[in-house]
């Protein structure tokens, strides 16, 4: 079993073995042999201290060299790492990024060794926005034909350039364009300069277009930097449009007598031109069922080819492209043919009529025409229509469109038109039923979120909410930037999906498309921006690890002050005792060696005169016998008693000298016998004392009886019954001796 001092002393040379183990050439910091000093500034000036060398071996422990490198210098003496050349982490012409990080190898020697140890010192640079995005070009000029489709791409992204590093957003560009004339014309992506047509182009409206973008970087630290570029969109005529008469409806009248080969007098004439501004060569064509009337195919005059007959009837008049027949005009040519008896007064050729019409037509798009028959014709219409703000009538009978058309708002009108002369009138029931359309992109609620949350994977962090102003729509969420790090669900909420190492920056732009499931297919996109907490510095894990130490080493000291008073406590506990124990031990080994058992008696020089003074000194120390059973060890007499005396005849000292007896078998024969107490008398010079053992047992025999009777004092034995002696003191047994079974006993007297 091991007590607490052994217990304290392993302890202690454990702590001093660890302590021994610390390698000087390693960093006090998390790692031993890399060191990371990080937010070094591109610009920072060249001479600048940016760390102090943190090794554990202290000056003069250690030997320090670098490795040559062309931006750092270590100073050995005072461990100062210093910049000696300008940084640069902006990208050369190819893209390339000039630097991130400069590394520095230290060779390391412990003093009096030869063992190297090398030390890699690794400066992780912060880029600095100084560099503006660049377009290629300033201007650009694109040549745009009027029939594109509205959401077609009409600009591809051109490669924009930011100079400055990565990792921090310094060239991290978004793009935008600038409120302008014909700004609503156009959209343009946020990450990149792809444009896409919004609205539809007519080339008979506006022949050119110009707009402004704006590029602009999106730094973690700093003011953002921007540059602009113009886009001219020069609008190309197409062959889009059929030739168009000069009225959809010609009404002549004509009496019945009429001869064949005359010609109609039109009032205005009939004349039909290119829609576009090509200015095709036109024919004309003239449908007449009865064959009654013809058209001249070049000047477009109609001539009476038949004998007439009262009636109204409706002829299609048909204007065709030359170049391009497919490219038709239509209008109508209504005669009034009037015989004796007829009746006067406009007439509508329906009670009703019904249009259907997309609701993306443009304003002042005829979606009907409406046939008036007056039999007066000299006596001009008036058209009137009821109170509506979406539809207007001409005086030829025309329903335009007067204002947008929502299929969300309203997807029917019904309305009625009044045809009247200077005595008449007439009306009609006009039904508009308007047709959806995907023309409404996906709106988000919120375009731009920020959301500062924990690196745990699968939490979600916000929502993207989005609604189609389209009916019967169904909306598709998708990541589309840093897709393996976040993920949406089809109801637009956000999540990590990558685990916590995995987000090594402390902030991400997280772009999510929103898109419709219309034909043509709609896009809207909003950007997350998501900031975690900043991650621990080196240097400030440095610092907070040197705390650690230093707290650890105030521990250690107050429980290395609390064991060594411990430790004193018991070293002078532990010298008391003992001292006390050997002064126990002294008394017991003086009062054991005057036991008459173990002596034996020689004859020395005569007594000393009665009357001479008598001096007994102790000198000399106390011996032990052997612990080894049934053996007797002989010492030498430690106890010398001198008797001075004064007389004048000079006799010496009395020599007592002692003998052991053994411990044997015949133990209870010593005890039964008759040596029990003896008394020293004073014997005269001139007597003869034998030197046996046997002699002077008799003798001590024969003196014990004539004392016995006498007034003496008792010399105590270990044994039972414990004898009377004249000795003249009392001597106590140590309990030791009682307590073992076969002690083993040396007397000194």
């Amino acid at each position: 079993m091991k007590t607490p001092l052994t217990l304290l002393l392993i302890f202690m040379v454990r702590l001093r073995c660890t302590a021994a183990i610390v390698d000087p050439c390693t960093f006090s910091t998390e790692f031993m042999y890399d060191l990371f000093i990080s937010g070094i500034p591109e610009n920072q000036p060249v001479g600048s201290v940016i760390a102090v060398l943190p090794l554990n071996g202290g000056q003069g422990e250690v030997t320090l060299t670098q490795t040559p490198n062309p931006y750092l210098h270590l100073d050995p003496i005072s461990r100062n790492i210093s910049i000696t050349k300008e940084l640069d982490t902006d990208k050369d012409d190819n893209g390339n990024k000039m630097m991130s990080d400069i590394i520095l190898q230290v060779m390391c020697i412990p003093s009096g060794t030869t063992r190297k140890s090398s030390l890699t010192v690794r400066v992780l640079l912060e880029d600095i926005n100084e560099h503006r995005p660049m377009f290629p070009k300033n201007h650009y000029i694109i040549n745009l034909p009027e029939d594109t489709p509205v959401d077609t791409v009409v600009f591809y992204a051109v490669s924009v350039t930011d100079r400055d590093g990565g990792d921090t957003g310094n060239d991290n560009i978004r793009y935008r364009i600038l409120p302008g004339s014909y700004s609503s014309y156009f959209d343009i992506h946020m990450l990149k300069t792809e444009i896409t047509l919004k609205k539809p182009l007519d080339y008979e409206s506006v022949h050119s277009m110009t707009i402004e973008i704006e590029a602009k970087d999106n730094p973690k630290y700093g003011e953002p930097l921007s540059s602009k570029a113009f886009l001219t969109f020069n609008i190309t005529d197409v062959d889009d449009l059929n030739p168009k008469f000069t009225n959809d409806t010609y009404t002549v009248r004509l009496d019945a007598d009429t001869l064949p080969g005359s010609f109609v007098r039109i009032n205005p004439p009939i004349r039909a031109n290119d829609g576009d501004s090509l200015n095709a060569s036109i024919k004309y064509e003239l449908f007449d069922p009865k064959n009654r009337f013809v058209i001249d195919a070049t000047t477009a005059e109609v001539s009476v080819n038949d004998k007439l007959s009262e009636g109204q009837p409706t002829l299609v008049l048909k204007a065709i492209q030359r170049d391009n027949p497919i490219r038709q005009g239509v209008a109508l040519l209504q005669i009034i043919i009037i015989g004796q008896g007829s009746s006067l007064g406009p007439s509508f050729a329906q009670p009703r009529y019904h249009a259907v019409v997309s609701e993306n037509e443009a304003v002042g798009t005829t979606v009907i025409t409406v046939t008036v028959t007056d039999y007066d014709q000299w006596n001009s219409l008036r058209y009137s229509i009821g109170l509506q703000e979406h539809f207007a009538v001409n005086n030829n009978g025309d329903i335009l469109i007067t204002k947008e058309l929502d299929y969300e708002e309203q997807n029917q009108f019904v309305f009625n038109l009044t045809a009247s002369d200077e005595f008449y009138s007439a009306w009609t029931t006009i039904t508009v039923s308007v047709t959806d359309v995907n023309d409404n992109r996906p709106e988000i609620v919120q375009r731009e979120i920020t959301v500062n949350t924990e690196r745990v994977q699968g939490a979600e962090i916000t929502v993207v909410e989005a609604v189609d102003r389209d009916p019967n729509s169904s909306l598709t969420f998708s990541v589309v930037t840093h897709k393996s790090l976040f993920a949406v669900s089809q109801q637009g909420v956000v999540s990590l999906s990558g685990s916590k190492d995995d987000y090594v920056l402390d902030e991400y732009s997280v772009v999510i498309s929103v898109k419709d499931n219309g034909s043509p297919q709609l896009e809207s996109v909003a950007v997350v921006t998501v900031a975690f907490p900043a991650r621990l510095t080196k240097n400030t894990s440095s610092l907070d690890m040197a705390s650690s130490n230093d707290l650890i080493a105030i521990i250690l000291g107050i429980v290395a002050a609390l064991l060594l008073f411990v430790i004193i406590f018991l070293i002078v506990y532990i010298i008391r005792r003992r001292q006390y124990v050997e002064e126990q031990l002294d008394r017991a080994k003086i009062r054991q060696g005057m036991d008459p058992r173990g002596l034996t008696y020689q004859r020395g020089g005569p007594s000393p005169d009665p009357s001479s003074h008598i001096d007994i000194n102790f000198d000399g120390e106390l011996g032990e016998t052997s612990d080894v059973d049934s053996h007797t060890t002989i010492q030498d007499n430690p106890l010398k008693y001198r008797l001075a005396t004064a007389r004048q005849n000079g006799v010496g000292d009395i020599q007592i000298e002692t003998a052991v007896v053994p411990y044997d078998d015949n133990y209870n024969d010593y005890q039964n016998s008759n040596m029990r107490t003896f008394h020293v008398e004073e014997i005269s010079s001139n007597s003869d004392t034998s030197d046996s053992t046997g002699d002077s047992n008799k003798m001590l025999m024969e003196k014990h009886r004539k004392t016995t009777s006498g007034n003496t004092n008792s010399l105590s034995w270990a044994g039972s019954n414990p004898p009377s002696s004249t000795f003249g003191s009392d001597i106590i047994v140590p309990e030791e001796h009682i307590k073992k079974e076969r002690p083993e006993i040396t007397v000194y007297f």
